[in-house]
């Protein structure tokens, strides 16, 4: 009853909880934004972010324009609603955006994308820990990623399609990572369904870290280029994921696996997987530490494969195959169902692998280059280092590789299992084992180049059903089976074998070079080619080794020998050669060899021919030699049971050459052989089989024979075996020599002994195998004792069972035997143990039927055995029977640990069990548990030992003592076994019942631990957990009720409860238990709350939509408006568990009217069904209303002028209306109207900005809107417009113009204005002083800069000044038109000359023109004037002019050059030339011949001192100008000098 009150009280708890949900909340609410609606283009420059709270849904057909390295964020939930028709477009304004980013918060928030397309990006679609839904996915060229997944998320993808990539990029970007399709990494786990992925620069699908997912009709074309990284179509690194009907072609490489970390498993599955025309590889698997080969794991697992074309024509670039077309490296693979073809490089490779590679049902064909440089190079498989490990090797098996360019199967250095072999039409040998440890069964080789099967250098070969047929035809070194220095190092090494092996048709059968311990069995070789068809040579091996041949046929027609063993030590059996063969053989001598139970037969020229054989046996061997003897060389060999048979008309047998000797033992006859040396000895040899009996012909045991012989051999002494009867010989009954020929025939004499009785037999003559009888009249003889049990010393416990059994025993007299057997303790155990069967006592079963004859202790047991003569035998042997103590078999629950200890709660109880305790005699027993602080006494009366026995220890005086088991069985000592107990203060077991009113999350739980109990009594501390919602309750039972009520998120909770007390050692310490509770969605509730369905209104009214009563149970009340008041949503949660999508619509309209739980909007005119639609990512719930709307006129929405504003009267007022409506759609215009101005607008458009200039005053507008149904809204306001200054404009110049040198500048201030009309001054400045006041100016400046300013006034005094900044260019003069008034010189003519020359400077600043007058090397200078004066005609008409009288003497030309100097200017000189003329001659020229020539010297003296110190003065003045002129420029006219005069700057003096 109490549990039922309290389930009701929680009930009623919960009730509540759901009514007052909302006022319950958290007063810190975070407003959401809830549901928004994209269509039509969105512009986002800046990019967007879907906040947490936020859904966002894009219609279709929506064009979305992203800014540069712009991204559209994710952290709630998106929904793009493209179609196959209309999809949606996600694209670039400029530049390159970076297309989607789901962050992790967006985590089950329900976010799918249909039918869009990426276009201009970096990145299409980037996950971090999410998992939206995406179909029909388009991404074309994104320059980095087109799907990037990380940090666990697992997306479901289907119908991707990903268009080029990587390109733009290509060549300038500092990482690999770009040009990739689909990336996942970082224990991301996609669903991929339906990829093409094409066109890209560095991967099409790229996994990494710990990622997985299923991947499923994955199709990747031309992924090729990259430089920073390998290209190629599906990249796995450290990744497991699962690939179902992937193609890849045209790549750089088609599928690479690559293990990096050891902290990550690298093992994807590929199925059905085609790889075609890759350019380097179809598919690599390696690790990438190639230096750690141990330990190697399966990478990949593929099943059903194709890999084709790889390096061939239809390759990017062909001719560039790397490796092989399927290459694994330091790594392993499990390749099942493949098929392998069409590859210009090696088929499949394997290096440095081991038993993590298994190949099953492998077809290899048509691979490897045209003309390899190698035979490896060229095979259809390769295998290199390929470790055999404590778990084996590599496993091969269903294999078939044809057409190979090299050999077929290349394996080296490693080792091999594989069965089920077919190699054929390979362009080198068919299987080729180098340093290998193959185990391979069925291998058929056919139709090869070279060898069928090779094996070099090689041990532990274990080759069977290996068969092989045209192989090495036109090559006579080429073999079906091959085997060369095979187990060559020590003969100590394990074998090489070949078993149920067969050649047929090839060049030559078997061929084996220095190989030891081969072993053929079951072996044939028919129809070779080339003789021998069987060859073995150890000529090349010091080593010693033994070949095996057995059962061995050879049928191949031959001149000389089908077989050939040269220096070969063997031991062959059952070995056919048949039709035309022969067999030669010289052994090595490093062991005895043998032959058995084979048929030998002759060709042409040779049957068995024998040489080197320090020991050859031969047994049961047929030589058929027809044509040839066989022949002995240097040999001694035994033949027995053999038989020779020759042709017709042969008389002689074998063929000894030298040094040899032939025993023919126990065989056929034999005629008389042939020798070409005298050394030789043939011996026909038989055994005797010798029988030493009695009278009663019994075979006597142990007796001894002797055996004598005629001649030839020495006497035999012997003893008999048990059974009497044993082989002797071969002994010689013929001997031949060249010298004596035959001998007699040998004879023998046997004698035998036992006990003191002698006799010898007949002489015999060894001339066949005999058996000769030696008998012996005896005496009576005493029995044979065969004692079978018990055995010497054997140990038997108390009252066991004992059989003493002497049955076996035999007298040679037939005699009647009679058996007594005697202990040392009991005496004649017959007696002491009477029989009921077996008169005669040689079988005597003691202490049976319960019946315990023997006594305990050590018997010496005596068994006599007489027969009915008195003779008897007798043997002793000991036994021992003792009472052996219990046998105690003890486990316990709780387990010791252990060191010893039992840990037991202080309450607990230990289970010990007994079950496998006995007493070995089957005594009484007793068993019992004693710990240290008590003694147990049991009762001696009632022996008892139950199987287990339960103690606590709740009387323990300490927490630690220890335990004994103990068993007695009344006889012995007791047996203990003891261990240490260590009692500690138990924790509680929690007890936790779990009670619900529904499945769902707005469903209350119970979790009731009230049954939890402390086992000493203490306060339980409690606390309840969910692997999900966290902590949910916690407590102590002193002041708490151990349960806790609640609601659950969605999900599959663990809910687990935590139990322990309250003594501080415990804390931190908890027993828990646990149960999975299951909490389905709870679905949204749609409820519109106002408007009620059925209002009327008109298409202007603002409409406020409410949604209280909605909300969903998995929404904390604080993440809504207002903490959720209102609103349905768990007051108790922290966070919400779902995005609840909130969505307005009107059956009217194309978009949505909101996202909110609250929207205001407006309705155009019509009947409109209004939904509310609520989605949690489960399916969408929505409740409706009907709301009828009338027209109505249009709706001002004025921006500005806003009311009361104060304006000036030289600032336009703006007239914005542009968010003006008309809520039915209809055209309308809008008029504006002052009480000052009258109209100011009339019937203009609303969706254009009009800037007016108001009159001062105060104005009263008047806005009128009109549509084109007629329908009018007024609209009135007021505004200030107050009275302004004037603003000074000067027109004419810009400011910070250049004007030329000379220009007049004309500046007027007419475009000053003001807007009331009274400007009344205007004044203009130069550099600051007045120049004017009228409104426009006309003047010259002068070079450099200058600033004019323009004042203007109005009738208030209020003023407005504006300037501005001239710069006047400066100009170099120059000089024209230099003329002279005369056009000669008479010379020393004293004679006036006016010349001038006309300059021109614009900027009118220079006011120096100077000139050089130069006859007979003598200069005069000349100053030019241009002020009207000294002959200058008009000043500053720009003529300057020269007047002074010219006196010239010397040379034939007066030199004039003339040029100007404005400041550091100086212009280009102009020169003319004058001729210097004879003057006429009068009375002068005699005075001055005569008396004025010596004056005229010492003034020409004095002039040319003067003239020469004027000349360096003018000298300098003409240097400084010419710095000054250079300076104007950085050229250097010496650097010109130095271009054409290399000499210019020499150091050579000589230059």
């Amino acid at each position: 009853m109490g549990r039922d009150n309290r389930r009701r009280s929680i009930a009623a708890i919960m009730v509540l909880i759901v009514l007052l949900a909302p006022g319950l909340a958290s007063t810190s609410a975070v407003q959401p934004k809830s549901t928004t609606v994209w269509s039509g283009t969105i512009t986002l420059p800046n990019g967007y972010l879907v906040d947490s709270n936020q859904v966002l849904q894009i219609q279709a057909g929506t064009t979305v324009l992203m800014g540069d390295e712009q991204r559209l964020g994710v952290n709630g939930r998106i929904s793009i609603q493209g179609t196959e028709d209309s999809p949606v477009t996600l694209t670039s304004i400029s530049g390159d955006h970076r297309g989607i980013l789901f962050n992790s918060s967006s985590n089950n928030k329900g976010s799918v994308i249909e039918n869009l397309t990426i276009t201009d990006s970096e990145y299409g679609v980037t996950v971090y820990s999410s998992n939206p839904k995406v179909n029909n996915l388009t991404v074309v060229n994104a320059d980095r990623v087109a799907v990037d997944l990380f940090s666990s998320a697992s997306p479901a993808i289907t119908d991707l399609v990903v268009l080029g990539g990587g390109q733009d990029v290509h060549g300038s970007s500092d990482s690999w990572r770009y040009g990739i399709g689909i990336s996942a990494g970082d224990y991301s786990a996609p669903i991929v369904e339906r990829a093409q992925i094409s066109n890209l620069v560095t991967r099409g699908v790229n996994l990494w870290f710990n990622s997985g997912g299923i991947w499923s009709e994955i199709s990747v074309d031309n992924i090729t280029g990259a430089t920073l990284a390998a290209s190629c179509a599906f990249w796995i690194e450290d990744s497991i994921p699962l690939f179902t009907h992937s193609h890849a072609s045209m790549s750089d490489n088609g599928i690479i696996v690559r293990h990096i970390s050891h902290d990550s498993t690298t093992r994807p599955t590929f199925h059905n997987t085609t790889v075609e025309n890759s350019q380097y590889r179809g598919v690599l698997v390696e690790r990438y530490d190639h230096t750690n080969y141990s330990n190697l794991q399966t990478n990949a697992i593929f099943q059903d494969i194709v890999v084709r074309g790889t390096g061939g024509p239809d390759a990017k670039s062909p001719g560039l195959g790397i490796g092989a077309a399927f290459d694994v490296n330091t790594s392993g693979v499990k390749l099942t169902n493949a098929l392998i073809e069409e590859n210009e490089i090696v088929g499949f490779r394997a290096y440095t692998t081991d038993s993590s590679t298994n190949l099953t049902n492998i077809t290899i064909r048509n691979n490897g280059p045209e003309s390899p440089a190698t035979a490896h190079q060229g095979a259809g498989l390769l295998f290199r280092s390929t470790s055999w490990t404590s778990k084996g090797p590599a496993e091969v098996s269903d294999l078939l590789v044809e057409n190979s360019t090299g050999s077929g199967v290349f394996m080296a250095k490693g080792g091999v299992i594989g069965k089920n072999w077919t190699i054929r039409e390979s362009g080198a040998h068919g299987v080729w084992f180098s340093e290998f440890h193959p185990r391979v069964s069925q291998i058929l080789s056919q139709d090869n180049v070279g060898n069928g099967v090779s094996v070099v250098d090689s041990n532990n070969v274990e080759l069977s059903s290996v068969h092989t047929s045209g192989n090495g035809i036109g090559s006579s070194t080429s073999a079906g089976i091959f085997f060369k220095d095979s187990n060559y190092v020590m003969s100590q090494g394990k074998n090489v074998s070949c078993n149920a092996c067969s050649s047929q048709g090839d060049q030559r059968g078997i061929v084996s070079i220095d190989s030891i311990d081969l072993q053929l069995i079951s072996t044939s070789v028919q129809g070779s080619l080339s003789e021998p068809a069987i060859e073995i040579d150890n000529s090349g091996t010091i080593f010693p080794g033994m070949v095996i041949i057995d059962d061995m046929s050879v049928n191949s027609p031959s001149y000389n020998h089908s077989v050939v063993l040269n220096h070969v030590d063997a031991e062959i059996s059952n070995l056919d050669i048949s039709g035309e063969g022969g067999m030669f053989w010289k052994a090595k001598g490093d062991t005895s060899s043998q032959i058995s139970n084979s048929v030998i037969w002759d060709s042409d020229s040779s049957c068995f021919d024998m040489l080197s054989h320090t020991n050859l046996t031969a047994s049961g061997v047929s030589l058929m030699c027809q044509q040839s003897p066989p022949t002995l060389d240097d040999s001694f060999v035994s033949f027995s049971n053999s038989n020779l048979e020759l042709g017709p008309g042969v008389s002689n047998s074998f063929l000894l050459n030298s040094s040899s000797h032939l025993r023919w033992i126990s065989s056929e006859g034999i005629l008389t052989p042939t020798y070409t040396e005298d050394d030789n000895i043939l011996d026909i040899m038989w055994s005797l089989d010798i029988h030493t009996i009695n009278q009663n012909l019994l075979n006597i045991p142990f007796a001894t024979v002797n055996i004598s012989f005629e001649e030839f051999e020495e006497e035999v002494f012997a003893a008999q075996p048990y059974e009497g009867f044993q082989d002797y010989g071969p002994f010689i009954g013929k001997r031949w020599t060249p010298l004596q020929g035959w001998s007699e025939t040998n004879t023998a004499n046997v004698g035998c002994d036992y006990d003191g009785v002698h006799n010898d037999t007949e002489f015999v003559e060894i001339d066949d195998d005999k058996r000769v009888y030696c008998r012996m009249e005896l005496s009576n003889q005493p029995p044979f004792i065969v004692w079978q049990t018990p055995t010497k010393d054997q140990l038997f416990s108390s009252g066991s069972e004992i059989n003493f059994d002497a049955r076996e025993s035999w007298d040679l007299d037939f005699d009647l035997l009679t058996y007594t057997w005697t202990s040392s303790i009991d005496g004649d155990i017959k007696s002491a143990c009477p029989q009921e069967t077996n008169d005669n006592s040689s079988l005597i079963v003691a202490n049976s039927n319960s019946s315990d004859c023997l006594s305990d202790g050590r018997h010496l047991v005596t068994l006599e055995v007489c027969d009915s003569e008195g003779n008897c035998e007798n043997e002793t042997r000991y036994i021992e029977l003792l009472n052996l103590p219990p046998l105690l078999t003890i486990d316990t629950d709780p387990p010791i640990s252990p060191w010893g200890v039992l840990y037991l709660g202080e309450t607990a109880n230990v289970t010990i069990n007994l079950e496998g305790t006995f007493d070995p005699e089957g005594d009484d027993l007793w068993c019992w548990v004693e710990a240290s602080f008590e003694v147990v006494d049991p009762d001696p009366n009632n022996p008892y030992c139950p199987q287990k026995i339960v103690r606590s220890f709740t009387d323990a005086p300490e927490q630690d003592f220890t335990v004994s088991v103990i068993a007695f069985d009344g006889t012995n000592s007791q047996v203990s076994w003891t261990f240490e107990v260590q009692l500690f203060n138990e924790i509680p077991k929690p007890m936790m019942e779990i009670t619900r009113n529904g499945q769902t999350s707005a469903d209350w739980v119970i979790l009731d631990g009230s049954s939890t109990i402390d086992p000493e009594g203490n306060h339980v501390r409690f606390e309840f957990h969910s692997d999900i919602d966290g902590l949910l309750g916690s407590g102590s039972s002193e002041t708490d009720s151990v349960d806790w009520v609640g609601t659950l998120s969605k999900g599959t909770h663990n809910i687990s409860m935590k139990a322990s007390d309250d003594r501080s050692e415990h804390t931190g310490i908890w027993n828990s238990i646990s149960e999975l509770v299951v909490v389905s969605n709870s679905i949204p509730l749609a409820r519109i709350s106002s408007p009620s369905s059925g209002t009327y209104t008109d298409s202007s009214e603002l409409i406020r939509l409410e949604s209280h009563g909605s909300g969903d149970w998995d929404l904390s009340c604080s993440d809504l408006p207002e903490n959720g008041t209102g609103q349905f949503c768990n007051p108790s949660s922290l966070s919400s568990k779902d995005l609840v999508s909130v969505l307005w619509e009107s059956n009217q309209l194309a978009s949505p009217l909101g996202g909110e739980w609250t929207v205001e909007s407006r309705l155009p005119s019509g009947t409109h069904t209004v939904t509310l639609t609520l989605d949690d990512g489960s399916g969408p719930v929505s409740n409706q209303i009907e709301i009828s709307v009338s027209h109505s006129p249009p709706v001002l929405a004025l921006e500005s002028p806003t009311p009361g504003m104060e304006a000036f009267s030289n600032v336009p007022v703006t007239f914005d209306f542009r968010e003006s409506i008309d809520y039915d759609g209809d055209e309308f215009t809008v008029s504006v109207s002052s009480d000052i101005m009258g109209p100011i607008l009339k019937g203009e458009s609303a969706g254009t900005l009009y800037n007016e200039h108001l009159s001062p005053g105060n104005h009263n507008l008047t806005f009128e809107l009109v549509d084109d149904k007629g329908m009018t809204r007024t609209h009135t306001q007021t505004i200030s417009v107050l009275e302004t200054g004037p603003i000074s404009v000067i027109s004419g110049i810009d400011d910070g113009q250049y004007l030329p040198p000379g220009q007049t500048l004309i500046l007027s201030g007419a475009q000053s204005f003001d807007y009331d009309g009274d400007i009344v001054l205007y004044e203009w400045t130069l550099d600051g002083k007045v120049i004017s006041d009228r409104q426009d100016i006309e003047i010259s400046l002068q070079p450099g800069l200058s600033r004019i300013d323009l004042q203007v006034k109005d009738s208030r005094g209020q003023s407005s000044t504006s300037s501005i900044n001239i710069t006047v260019g400066s100009s170099a003069p120059q000089l024209h038109d230099l003329s002279t008034s005369v056009t000669k010189i008479e010379e020393s003519v004293p004679t006036e000359v006016i010349t001038t020359v006309r300059l021109d400077d614009p900027d009118g600043t220079t006011n120096v023109v100077r000139g050089e007058l130069t006859s007979g090397g003598v200069s005069e200078n000349m100053y030019f004037r241009d002020d009207g004066t000294n002959g200058d005609e008009f000043a500053e008409d720009g003529i300057w002019t020269s007047r002074f009288s010219w006196v010239v003497s010397g040379g034939s030309w007066v030199r004039v050059e003339v040029w100007a100097i404005d400041g550091e200017l100086v212009s280009t000189g102009q020169v003319i030339t004058l001729p210097i003329v004879e003057p006429e001659r009068k009375g002068l020229e005699s005075w001055v011949s005569n008396m004025a020539l010596p004056i005229l010297l010492a003034s020409m003296a004095i002039f040319s001192a003067a003239g020469l110190a004027y000349r360096r003065n003018v000298a300098r003045e003409i240097i400084k100008d010419m710095e000054v002129i250079e300076s104007w420029s950085s050229f250097d006219p010496g650097e010109m000098d130095e271009e054409l005069d290399p000499q210019a700057n020499s150091q050579d003096p000589m230059e």
